[in-house]
This record gives C-alpha cells, structure tokens and sequence, in this order.
C-alpha cells in the first residue's frame, strides 16, 4: 500500500469514527482526543489530517453529501419525477439511522461554529439533498408532471417530512423504511383525502 493510499485509508477511518462519536454523544460531546483514540491515532496523528473538531466536521458532512450524490445518481435513472423521488427517498432510508442523524446534529451545532464551517455545511446540505430534490421536481414540472409550483418550496415540505426520520430516536421505530418513504411519497404526491 502506497503513502497515499495509507493516509487515505485512515483520513476515512477517521471521520467514520469521528461520524459515530457525533451522533452518539453530540458534536459537544466529544473531544479529539477521543475522536483519535477511537481511530487508533494519537491526537498529533489526528491533528496531521484534520486542524481542528470544526473541520472534521465539515469533512464528515462532505462524506455525506457524497454518499448523498450517488443516490441521487442511482434515483435519476427512474422514468418519472414520483419514481426519482420514491428511489430517493427509500435509499435514504437504507441508510443507518445515524447516518441520517448526522444532518439533523449538523443543523442543530450550526450556530456554535465559524462563519466559514457554517458556510461548508450549508453547502454540504444544499448540494447534498436541496439542490438534487429541488432539480427533480423542476424536471417533474417541465415534463408536465407536476403542477406548477415553487420547486425550491416543494423541496422544503418534502424535507419536512422527511426531517422527523434524520432523528436517532427513529432507529427504534416498529415502522419499516420502505413504508414510510412510500407513506411519505404518497402524502407528497396524492394527500391523505379518502378518494
């Protein structure tokens, strides 16, 4: 294994553990040192990836987002904008409950953090799941397949809620994935009106 492979390989070990430790006990609630031992580092180690917990943090929301964008990709290849955003919506829920969780701590440690660690997350949010769900209703309405509506105000009550299920609390519910997306798409889509 080259250098830079190794680096690599423990820069994602690290922010898989740094992820855990967040959702487990809080953006708060951890210190790197903590954060380094968990990864089988010590902290000097820590601080020659990361130069602080505010850009480990950034760089666990850009790793979401990533992940975020495959599934983006993989759901664009549905026919229709329902199809798109049932395959959305059901790969979000795919994912481990703290993995979603990770979007609902970021918000709430947001207005702890610099202007410029903001900005990142903001942006990691925006490219991750407002802007992918926003392009996809616009398409859905160009096609004719959706009303005419503000796409960027559709996206937020789809977030809505979705947003509910980015709790770690979740992760206990009786309720399968599949069911509540497809509940979730279906309040979207057709309303809860007896037809």
């Amino acid at each position: 294994m080259s250098r830079q492979q190794h680096s690599e390989q423990t820069r994602n070990r690290i922010i898989d553990e740094a992820a855990r430790l967040i959702v487990t006990y809080g953006y708060d609630g951890i210190a790197m040192r903590e954060i380094a031992e968990a990864a089988g580092l010590s902290k000097a180690g820590l601080y020659h990836h990361f130069r602080d917990k505010e850009d480990l943090l950034v760089a666990v929301l850009n790793n979401w987002a990533n992940e975020m964008a495959e599934l983006v990709q993989s759901a664009e290849r549905q026919p229709d904008t329902r199809s798109q955003l049932t395959a959305l919506i059901r790969g979000l829920f795919t994912q481990a409950p703290a993995q979603r969780a990770l979007l609902r701590l970021s918000n709430h440690d947001l207005p702890r953090l610099s202007t410029a660690a903001r900005a990142s997350i903001e942006h990691c949010y925006a490219k991750g799941l407002i802007a992918p769900i926003s392009a996809i209703i616009r398409a859905g309405i160009e096609r004719g397949e959706l009303r005419p509506v503000d796409p960027h105000t559709a996206t937020w009550l789809l977030l809505g809620m979705l947003y509910p299920f980015f709790h770690t609390e979740q992760a206990k519910s009786e309720m399968h994935g599949d069911v509540i997306a497809d509940l979730i798409i279906t309040t979207f889509f057709d309303g809860l009106a007896q037809r």
